[in-house]
């Protein structure tokens, strides 16, 4: 008898013991979940930084590229202006601006006010409000910079710079 109460004593034992490993395997796997589900949350919090970072970043670059391109070669007609002729020159030439990584570049005058809005063409230059160099029609966001748009004028035989306040809008891509 008294092995047979040993005997079950030693099988209570065991069976104690079998259901303290399951109790501490199940919780090594909770433990072990929950710092994985911490983890993924950590990742996705720091990914969208990451991408409100880069919008920031890829704004100011747009800023600064429309500063650069407002002094550039191709665009300037001297000390802070842009040349509107040479803008009617290079719009729609996009293979020309695809090295910039920019969605559109748009000049659009700001002052004197004009109360229809005109895109310039050949037909309506100079008598429009906004030159459209390229767009590619994708979703984008916008940075710009004022700028002095400057156009030649030929009036009773003399030849002068007519310039207005014009604003160079850079579309660009957020992520």
């Amino acid at each position: 008898m008294r092995e047979k109460n040993n005997m079950e004593l030693q099988i209570n034992k065991m069976k104690k013991s079998q259901m303290k490993i399951q109790q501490m395997a199940f919780m090594v796997m909770a433990v072990f979940i929950f710092f994985i589900l911490a983890g993924l949350f950590y990742i996705v919090i720091q990914k969208q930084k990451w991408v409100q970072e880069a919008n920031i970043l890829e704004k100011n670059r747009a800023i600064e590229l429309a500063n650069t391109l407002a002094s550039s070669a191709e665009f300037s007609c001297g000390a802070y202006c842009i040349d509107a002729d040479r803008m009617m020159v290079l719009k729609g030439k996009a293979n020309y601006m695809d090295f910039l990584g920019l969605k559109s570049i748009e000049i659009r005058k700001v002052y004197p006010e004009n109360n229809k809005e005109a895109l310039c063409a050949a037909s309506n230059y100079p008598d429009c409000n906004f030159i459209r160099l390229f767009d590619k029609g994708e979703g984008e966001m916008s940075a710009s910079s004022f700028v002095s748009l400057c156009s030649r004028i030929n009036e009773k035989g003399y030849i002068y710079y007519k310039c207005e306040i014009a604003k160079l809008i850079i579309g660009y891509n957020i992520k």
